[in-house]
């Protein structure tokens, strides 16, 4: 078997319910020459069963199990370790990647020379597969790097880097630790963008680890950007020293159908669906207020979507 140009990783955890799905999505890409690596997270379901079951199938796909539960950093780290690749494309088991995703980035990776990661914007579904959105991401690098200082201006799922081993998950972060990555990174002079295109359908899914522990996403991100500021002045940082339970104690858990709320408003913002828009501020507003970040999607909501990005320069 030919060395693959691309290691596709995928950590699942109890994902019975979408995995297929995904799965196929990878299987019956344009881009042929990729392995791709899925971790077992220690599921108590089906999903050893059905990874099992595709494996047999198709070659490319290497299965790992881990002897115990990991959770998601560790698990897609120890994917990456494994990795042949000369690129690694992240992909999450409940989203669904577009059929020319891998080939798409590929080309734009071989192209591009000076981009060390890359990502690109989603198609947002719900539970039931059905579109409620788009996350539409910024694709200029300067535009990114000054964001990414700023917040999290990617889509995990979309993102495609090279396989240089210097970037595993650190797992003190949890649910944020592709955020630290991506200002790792970033931190060392390495230059990050999206490319316009649609990479995968991504699923916004109440029952999700982003949803079930969205205060880590909160509180985590200062963490990261302080030790962002600690590399570009002294060239390290002190993440050995960093007690994450310390820090998940002194913060208070938010409501994940709040997050989930509020990421659907984002989505459906994004692709003009204001009706639907409006709908949701205003259950939101119904359980935490309406604040002044709700006004503003509330307003801008009879406003066309087209003239926004127009003004926006998007």
């Amino acid at each position: 078997m030919e060395k693959p140009l691309i290691s596709v990783v995928m950590p699942a955890y109890n994902a019975e319910k979408y995995l297929e799905e995904s799965i196929n999505s990878i299987l019956n890409q344009t881009f042929k020459n990729f392995e791709f690596i899925i971790v077992n997270d220690c599921s108590t379901d089906k999903t050893k069963e059905i990874i099992g079951k595709f494996k047999k199938k198709d070659k490319r796909i290497i299965l790992l199990n881990n002897k115990k539960n990991l959770k998601v950093p560790l698990t897609r780290s120890r994917g990456m370790k494994v990795a042949k690749g000369k690129y690694i494309a992240v992909m999450d088991a409940d989203d669904i990647a577009i059929k020319n995703r891998l080939e798409v980035q590929y080309k734009f990776m071989e192209k591009n020379k000076d981009v060390f990661l890359c990502g690109g914007s989603a198609i947002v579904i719900d539970e039931e597969g059905k579109i409620i959105g788009i996350f539409k991401k910024v694709n200029d690098p300067e535009r990114v790097k000054k964001n990414l200082l700023k917040g999290n201006p990617m889509v995990h799922s979309t993102v495609m880097f090279k396989n240089t081993g210097e970037y595993l998950y650190r797992e003190k972060f949890e649910d944020a630790d592709e955020y630290d990555v991506y200002l790792r990174v970033l931190s060392d002079g390495k230059k990050i963008t999206n490319i316009p295109n649609f990479l995968v359908k991504f699923r916004l899914n109440k029952g999700s680890t982003s949803f079930k522990k969205g205060f880590e996403r909160t509180f985590f991100p200062n963490k990261i950007k302080e030790f962002y500021l600690q590399r570009v002045k002294y060239g390290k940082d002190k993440y050995d020293e960093f007690d994450n339970t310390h820090f998940m104690n002194k913060v208070t858990r938010r409501y994940p159908f709040q997050d989930y709320l509020q990421a659907k408003i984002v989505a459906g913002f994004q692709a003009g669906y204001m009706k639907q828009v409006r709908r949701d501020i205003i259950e939101l507003a119904k359980l935490r207020g309406m604040d002044k970040n709700l006004l503003e999607y509330y307003i801008l909501s009879f406003i066309p979507i087209k003239l926004i990005w127009f003004v926006k320069g998007r």
